[in-house]
């Protein structure tokens, strides 16, 4: 596995850091550099575990949230333990009141904490409704047509008015080798490609996508110590067709593509401009789209 963090890693070190949602995609990724590089943590998530530092409850206990976070007194508070959009999409009532409930623990244990900064994941979900021709950034006024974009722009809101010592991420599509809990767009093509041999393409493939590989967007939380707290897209480098990326799966693995125009294609947002957190830290941590792909492609065809 590439210790690609080591480098980044000053603004933790010596210090107590918790990440809730400690066994999803991007939690397991966050939790392998920190332990690559003896970095430790405490770990929360509702998917049991079978290592010591990672506790197994729901958020939405209060009294343990309220406990854990009394007696560890964290320095830094990850928070990825939200549901998915698909399960804002089906359940949009008892997804929302779960994730409220945590969101309201948590932030009631970190003001009873001592200066912890609290680290949040939001969505690109948020530009939804929006005019995908035109880009879009953290200023942009925002009418979420999607619940799951409506949800997260409700959160970033109170986190912000409750809770000043914050930094949320926009986060766009995310891919990488590592441990899905959801359908990925990346991820199923490449499985379709392997497995079957070919790779079928929903509609004419015209949908864009803004993706960011895993690895970057654990950078950027490394480097979150560093940030003003407010609002900051992670939205990739590249804006491309699902068929661009389809092809340079197919490419990869040797296979056809093809197309199912009766399919309906999924929502194309807006790209989402990435200027500000660059600029922030004056350095750009986003990789090419394709470069990244191709390294992905590789680590699990391997």
């Amino acid at each position: 596995m590439r210790n690609y963090i080591d480098v980044l890693l000053p603004n933790l070190v010596g210090q107590k850091i918790m990440i809730a949602g400690s066994n999803g995609y991007i939690g397991t990724e966050l939790v392998h550099q920190l332990e690559l590089n003896n970095i430790p943590y405490t770990g929360i998530d509702k998917i049991p575990s079978s290592k010591n530092n990672c506790l197994n409850f729901n958020l939405s206990n209060r009294k343990q949230v309220l406990d854990v976070v009394a007696t560890e007194k964290p320095d830094y508070f990850f928070h990825m333990a939200t549901h998915s959009a698909l399960a804002y999409k089906n359940d949009f009532l008892n997804v929302f009141h779960e994730d409220m409930a945590a969101l309201h623990n948590i932030i009631s244990g970190l003001k009873k904490s001592n200066n912890t900064r609290l680290i949040y994941f939001s969505s690109s979900y948020v530009y939804s409704g929006l005019n995908s021709t035109k880009n879009v950034n953290e200023k942009t006024i925002l009418t979420p047509a999607h619940n799951f974009g409506l949800a997260k722009l409700f959160f970033e809101q109170m986190i912000l008015r409750v809770y000043s010592d914050s930094v949320i991420f926009r986060l766009s599509s995310v891919f990488g080798k590592g441990k899905y809990l959801h359908p990925n767009v990346i991820e199923v093509m490449a499985q379709e490609a392997m497995n079957d041999k070919l790779l079928t393409i929903w509609g004419k493939g015209l949908r864009k996508m803004q993706y960011i590989f895993l690895e970057d967007v654990v950078k950027y939380m490394i480097k979150a110590p560093e940030l003003q707290s407010g609002i900051y897209n992670l939205g990739g480098k590249n804006y491309d067709t699902v068929l661009a990326t389809a092809n340079h799966i197919a490419e990869h693995f040797g296979v056809k593509t093809k197309i199912l125009a009766e399919k309906k294609e999924g929502e194309t947002l807006p790209p989402m401009n990435n200027s500000k957190i660059i600029e922030a830290l004056e350095q750009d941590y986003f990789g090419d789209h394709k470069a990244a792909l191709t390294q992905y492609l590789a680590d699990i065809s391997s």
